[in-house]
């Protein structure tokens, strides 16, 4: 599947992005005041984030310092020691040793996949520089904390300045074994400034090894060290309170994607000062960097450097408590599934054992095995055993508590594979993981008590929304369906004999139930199969919104209308000359129905803005349909980033057109639904 760094990735069943952004502008220029703005703005108000890791409890966030990641997305940071350009500094306000009076400190850090970047801005007019780079002499240094098995593995670099003439600026191990030894591949440059100095640095990630699979949940803060002529420090002033004993104490240094989950889920939700019932890490999907999965309430969320971008989340309402939830590789994939069980409360409670897996490097899981495993009603029980191995679930059950043959009267879940019953005619199951879900493989028989109820329907508590994956066709990789359409599609649209698409997949689009070829080449999009169009012809439209081939950045099938056929998503980018304003990127969403042998566009919407390095990011997510059939599109402001209400220079524009607007984060309207009709979406009421 075609991907984008910067498109805002449109979630499916029961899941909202995290491409959808805070609602006010991220990162001015200047230094953080960490009383007034931003994460520690929002964190304060709440009454903590230790769910994110920051904070010690007791209402302390973490993230009051301000002091966070922010990702480079092109070209990495030019070392230069100015620090103008960079987003807002957080002071060093936090006085560990000494007063302070006399020094100012301000710090930022920035990342891309291959380094850690650092600036400071150090007011000091007594700076003593020296050549020895020793503990006792000025110098800033960096506690940083990763992730690593059930605790933090901690590292500090320290941050000299040069001695003009003498010596250059040195970044160096500040504590373990290689203390005092340069950091290998860093680098520093200084410039002067008023009554001091300021300085940017950048080191490779491989300075923390635990960073090669984990970047998120990471802990941290800046410190100055303030010598007294070379005697001794004798003041230390720090972004935020923690050391190198107690990490986790530390505030947390929020990624890019971390950000956004605080910012744009989170703090709307009111739960930032929620503990996580869940907070683990795990390679789930993409590539092998682990994503971290935490459950805020009953929402789970996901984020990770390499999940969507590094710059989204997702989050599932489970719609239901969660009881259990863990990660391991139960389908055989390389990658770890999600194992969760959840209980839903009605008449009586039931329990839910469900695998939710990552297919293909997918981006958003799909239930691949999902079975009933406990009834409890007024003290009275019934529990299925789940063992699992790789690629097998064996479901057996035990003794029954307080029901027998001729008292148990609950009614048949539907939804899910039943509870298995000590009475009934099944003794044990066995499933298979065959392509893409846990399949029965075997059943162990035995002969039913008498008066055994047999399977009935009724009223079974259930999550709201239904928990189902949304109801697409299955899909199959593309193949040499009809290949002599396709070799005559390709001479017509002058496309070489021997091109690859770069989408192709089998799956029901319209007319009967087998299923046709979708694939993509360039911009085109054609669809053909045995009971499309007699058989013997192609439908292709070109996708001329976009001018090249790479802007069209995803593909993507799924019945969003509810008619039971494949409806066709396409992500791209879009670059406009606006009025007097030069080129705009637009990252926009299209959906294309195919009805009556042809490819129409049913929706379209805007979904980002970017230009010079400002952007405005909005949230878009699908959402189950009333009635539980198709999906609305519910549409929300997200997050400004360069810009704000007084400097962006276009307004909100209104509903309606050929392409629905980006909602703005400072204007109005702040939330819309579209909805479909049977024959387009419109706005819902």
């Amino acid at each position: 599947m075609l991907r984008a760094r910067t498109v805002l990735v449109v979630c499916g069943f029961l899941a909202a992005c995290g491409g959808g952004e805070g609602g006010r502008a991220k990162n001015p220029q200047g230094t953080v005041d960490p009383d007034k703005l931003s994460i520690g703005d929002i964190a304060s108000q709440q009454g903590g984030l230790s769910s994110l890791g920051g904070g010690n409890g007791a209402g302390d966030t973490g993230f009051a310092s301000g002091l966070h990641l922010d990702l480079v997305e092109k070209e990495g940071v030019k070392l230069d020691g100015i620090v103008k350009e960079w987003p807002a500094r957080a002071a060093a306000k936090t006085a560990i040793k000494g007063t302070g009076d006399k020094i100012t400190a301000a710090f930022g850090l920035q990342y891309d996949d291959q380094k850690l970047y650092v600036a400071g801005e150090i007011g000091d007019a007594q700076l003593t520089r020296s050549s020895r780079f020793t503990d006792d002499e000025d110098h800033a240094s960096l506690l940083f904390a990763v992730p690593a098995g059930a605790g933090l593995s901690t590292y500090e670099i320290a941050f000299y300045a040069g001695k003009p003439g003498e010596s250059a600026g040195s970044v160096r191990y500040a504590s373990g074994p290689n203390k005092g030894h340069e950091v290998p591949g860093a680098k520093i440059v200084e410039a002067p400034v008023d009554k001091g100095y300021s300085f940017e640095a950048s080191l490779p990630w491989s300075t923390f090894p635990e960073t090669r699979t984990v970047r998120v949940g990471l802990h941290g803060l800046m410190r100055y060290f303030d010598s007294e002529g070379g005697l001794g420090v004798k003041t230390i002033i720090a972004t935020g309170v923690g050391d190198a004993t107690n990490a986790a104490a530390m505030p947390a240094l929020l990624s890019e994607s971390e950000q956004s989950l605080v910012e744009s889920f989170l703090s709307p939700k009111g739960l930032l000062a929620t503990t996580p019932k869940v907070d683990l890490y795990a390679d789930i999907t993409g590539d092998p960097m682990k994503e971290r999965i935490t459950v805020f309430d009953h929402y789970v969320t996901i984020v990770g450097p390499g999940y969507r971008g590094g710059k989204e989340f997702f989050y599932r309402d489970l719609g239901a408590d969660l009881v259990k939830l863990e990660a391991r590789d139960v389908t055989g994939r390389g990658k770890d599934d999600l194992l969760l069980r959840r209980r839903f409360s009605g008449a009586s409670t039931r329990e839910w054992f469900e695998v939710w897996s990552f297919l293909a490097g997918g981006e958003e899981p799909v239930t691949t095995f999902a079975h009933e495993v406990s009834v409890v009603s007024a003290g009275k029980q019934l529990t299925n055993t789940v063992r699992i191995s790789s690629k097998e679930i064996n479901v057996t059950y035990e003794a029954a508590q307080g029901w027998d043959v001729s008292t148990y009267h609950e009614p048949t879940a539907n939804d899910v594979e039943p509870v298995l019953l000590p009475w009934g005619p099944v003794k044990s199951q066995l499933f298979r993981f065959d392509k893409d879900k846990f399949k029965k493989d075997k059943e162990v028989p035995q002969a039913p008590a008498p008066g055994a109820q047999q399977p009935q329907g009724g009223t079974v508590a259930q999550p709201q929304p239904k928990p189902q994956d949304p109801p697409t066709p299955a899909v199959r990789t593309g193949g040499d369906m009809s290949k002599q359409i396709l070799d005559h599609f390709k001479a017509d649209r002058t496309i070489a004999a021997d091109a690859k698409p770069r989408f192709d997949v089998e799956v029901q689009v319209a007319g009967d139930a087998r299923p046709e070829r979708v694939a993509v080449f360039g911009r085109d999009i054609v669809v053909f199969g045995p009971g499309f169009k007699g058989g013997n012809a192609y439908a292709y439209i070109t996708l001329s919104q976009f001018s090249a081939d790479a802007d069209v950045k995803d593909v993507s099938v799924r019945d969003i209308t509810g008619d039971g056929a494949a409806d066709i998503v396409i992500r791209g980018v879009r670059h406009v000359a606006a009025a007097g304003q030069g080129i705009v990127d637009m990252d926009v969403l299209f959906v294309y129905q195919v009805k009556t042998d042809v490819i129409a566009r049913i929706f379209g919407i805007e979904t980002g803005r970017e230009q010079t390095g400002k952007r405005v990011q909005g949230m878009v997510q699908f959402i189950p349909a009333a009635g539980g059939k198709g999906f609305d599109v519910d549409v929300r402001p997200g997050r400004a980033t360069g810009w704000t209400d007084k400097t962006y220079p276009w307004s909100q524009d209104a509903t309606g057109g050929a392409t629905e607007p980006l909602i703005l984060p400072w204007g109005t309207p702040d939330h819309l639904k579209y909805t479909w009709n049977g024959s387009a979406f419109v706005l819902a009421p």
